[in-house]
């Protein structure tokens, strides 16, 4: 007598089954039949329930666990819509307090972002636009709130109506909102925004320039780290000025196709646009035909700091190297880049070699071989969130100079300007830990901690064989610099 498990829809069932580590609710059957029968398909509409398949059985488990997993992202929907809410609560809480406060609206307004980030572990700039959305959300577009709120659209088609009502006419904004909005449930992100975009231009046609005038403000060039040594390099420019590069480069990739040629387009493409920026000529001759492990470095020149352990330098061990605004590279690219690069730093040899650590009190400029090692060793902006790079950032004083701190490693961090201004205006405390690895703890004006580490611990000492060795290895490195 076969027993089959079967979970209704309605979810009113009794017992309970595990599935996936997620608790269910089953109701059992008994089935009889005459052995070796088939059990039907699926129950007969016109004689009430009957007995189910496994194969039936299989698709009302997973019919309820999409019925679960709808359940689950409606609930993130109004999650999201009381994030929202809260979040604005928190900017009319910030500026309410203004009156009775020394710091100005924007130190108070880059605060806030500050802490939000801190918060929520994310980047300043994504900070400040869940600020600004949630402002338009809850002042200018009521109707996706509570739409959103009552989890019948996610929060991403919420966003669309934010960024395609942004700087409308309040009455043109309303329109939009009120003709897009019934059909965000049933369409993606990208669909929704397409369609909300054509309603945008049918309703304010106007408003195309002066939209594309600020657009073109905001043009920029961004590099992100992406793993296994690797990194994305993206424009945002006018769409004629991207097209038209992205032509170019595909034109001279295909050129460069030949039946012995084992690189694909898509390959060639990233090639030939390296090579237009780093080896003038080499697009339109090929002369890089394979990129190594290590890509092309014949005609690099740039300002780069490599930490290269001198074990690995040595060939003595394969650890990682480190590309200052990068992060891990592996233990060849960091050779050739110490060899081809006239920055390069070797920095485990300091203890050996004798870089400053510290001047004490004798002086506040920072010495050069010490500003180094802090640049190896911050990476970064030292702030929570913050990815500007070390050295496009100030080299601030935890303690500060006027108060008895020190010039040393110990009392030394970088913040980029913002960040800066922020410790010394804004009410953010932070201090240094004792044990040298350079982590620092920050207290923000309403009582939170955070805590940020280092990028490299620096500080390893090596045999005395091993370091007779380096130094042979450092007098014949050519232009690379000790520290």
């Amino acid at each position: 007598m076969p027993e089959v498990m079967h979970k209704g829809r309605s979810g009113a069932l009794s017992g309970r089954r595990n599935v996936g580590g997620s608790p269910y609710r089953w109701r059992m059957e008994t089935i009889t039949g005459p052995p070796g029968r088939a059990l039907p398909a699926g129950p007969n509409p016109g004689a009430g329930p009957g007995p189910l398949t496994p194969t039936a059985v299989h698709l009302e488990e997973l019919g309820a666990l999409i019925d679960d997993v709808t359940a689950i992202d409606k609930a993130m929907a109004v999650q999201a819509a009381a994030r929202v809410v809260a979040i604005d609560a928190a900017r009319v809480c910030s500026e309410r307090e203004l009156g009775g406060s020394a710091f100005s609206p924007a130190l108070t307004r880059r605060s806030l972002v500050a802490e939000l980030a801190c918060a929520l572990r994310i980047p300043e700039s994504t900070a400040l636009g869940l600020l600004e959305s949630s402002r338009s959300l809850v002042h200018d577009l009521p109707d996706t709130l509570s739409v959103l709120a009552a989890g019948r659209i996610g929060y991403r088609q919420a966003i669309v109506l934010v960024n395609e009502t942004a700087g409308l006419p309040e009455a043109a904004a309303r329109q939009l909102e009120q003709e897009a909005l019934p059909s965000a449930g049933r369409l993606t992100a990208s669909q929704f925004e397409r369609k909300t975009r054509k309603l945008r231009e049918r309703i304010d046609p106007e408003s195309i320039t002066a939209r594309h005038v600020r657009s073109v403000a905001d043009r920029s060039l961004r590099f992100d780290p992406a793993r296994d040594g690797m990194g994305w390099l993206s424009a945002y420019l006018p769409a004629g000025d991207a097209l038209g590069i992205y032509g170019q480069v595909t034109d001279r990739a295909i050129a460069l196709q030949r039946p012995d040629e084992p690189r694909t387009l898509t390959q060639l493409r990233a090639d030939v646009f390296r090579d237009l920026l780093l080896q003038a000529g080499c697009a339109e001759t090929g002369c890089t035909e394979t990129a190594g492990a290590a890509g092309s470095l014949g005609g690099l020149r740039p300002n780069l700091i490599v930490t290269v352990p001198m074990l690995t330098l040595l060939g003595v061990t394969e650890e990682p190297g480190s590309l200052d605004g990068y992060g891990p590279i592996d233990p060849d690219t960091a050779r050739a880049l110490a060899a081809k690069c006239p920055s390069a730093v070797r920095i485990l040899t300091h203890p050996e070699t004798g870089a400053v650590l510290s001047v004490g009190r004798d002086r506040y400029t920072i010495p050069a071989s010490l500003r180094t090692m802090l640049q190896v060793r911050d990476g970064t902006c030292r702030h929570p969130g913050c990815s500007r790079a070390a050295s496009r950032s100030d080299i601030d004083h935890g303690l500060d100079w006027a108060f008895g701190g020190r010039t040393d490693h110990n009392n030394l961090a970088h913040l980029c300007p913002a960040s800066h201004a922020l410790k010394h205006e804004a009410g953010w405390k932070v201090s240094q830990a004792a044990d040298g690895t350079g982590t620092l703890i920050w207290t923000t004006p309403t009582g939170h901690t955070y805590v940020t580490e280092s990028e490299t611990i620096i500080g390893t000492a090596i045999s005395a064989e091993l370091r007779q060795k380096a130094t042979r290895t450092d007098a014949s490195a050519g232009p690379a610099r000790e520290r």
